[in-house]
């Protein structure tokens, strides 16, 4: 059975994974490259794009790193403030070997909503995994595959706030042969994780037209203020029922 696990820190989540090889996956920011440099002279990552419908787009290509010794300086600048520190991400932990992780990635990067649309899905900044893994009854096995965890921080926005997030791990539990997708089968959100990013999305929306010139929901004081103005308020509660999501179907979520 799928179960959400949580930890006040990164480190303490990891270290209770014994025999997980961990993978640390990060969003491409701009700078995301160029700040993993400076930290670390070779840097061991795959690009996600690649091998995808989306290769043309390297440059913004989210990556893939093995989390180990050689990089224990990055994990703990990560840790510290997975959405500034180096880039928005997430963590995945898994059995598996790297190939079959990063192939599984992949097959997460597109999928379909509101019955047949398709669209580019940003699984890996934490606000979307917290809109997608928060509730396990409402979580496809799919998503897993040979992944064992997916692990992310903090609760989906506006829904729960804290002011030290948590980081939360959604575990597969034992029924592997249950989660394996079908090849070449696209995931499908389920309605609950449809509803969740309509949330997110109008939030996202509602901020644009609420921020000034420079604020970044990344910055969690600027969220929290935010997230108790008036124009979020009705962002989280719309008068008028209307998805967003399907709004957002040639472009990403």
């Amino acid at each position: 059975m799928m179960k959400v696990i949580q930890a006040s820190t990164l480190s303490q989540r990891l270290n209770q994974n014994n025999g997980l090889q961990h993978w640390l996956v990060l969003e491409e920011s701009g700078n995301t490259l160029s700040s993993l440099y400076r930290q670390l002279p070779n840097v061991d990552f795959d690009w996600l794009f690649l091998q995808t419908r989306y290769k043309d787009f390297l440059k913004r290509s989210p990556i893939m790193m093995p989390l180990n010794q050689a990089t224990r300086g990055i994990l703990e600048t990560f840790s510290a403030d997975p959405r500034r520190g180096i880039a928005p991400g997430v963590v995945i932990a898994s059995h598996a070997p790297r190939n079959e992780v990063l192939a599984h990635l992949r097959s997460c990067l597109e999928v379909t909503f509101y019955g047949n649309r398709k669209g580019m899905l940003r699984f890996y900044h934490p606000d979307i995994a917290a809109a997608l893994f928060s509730y396990p009854e409402g979580v496809s096995r799919q998503w897993f595959g040979p992944i064992d965890q997916w692990i992310w921080q903090g609760d989906e926005m506006g829904v729960k706030y804290t002011a030290s997030p948590l980081w939360q791990a959604l575990e597969a539990g034992d029924q592997t042969d249950e989660r394996m997708p079908t090849t070449g089968q696209v995931l499908k959100l389920t309605k609950h994780q449809e509803q969740a990013l309509e949330r997110y999305i109008r939030l996202t929306r509602a901020f644009k037209q609420y921020r000034s010139p420079g604020e970044s929901l990344d910055d969690m004081e600027i969220r929290q203020r935010f997230l108790n103005s008036d124009i979020a308020q009705q962002a989280l509660f719309p008068a008028e029922n209307h998805n967003p999501v399907s709004d957002t179907a040639e472009s990403t979520v």
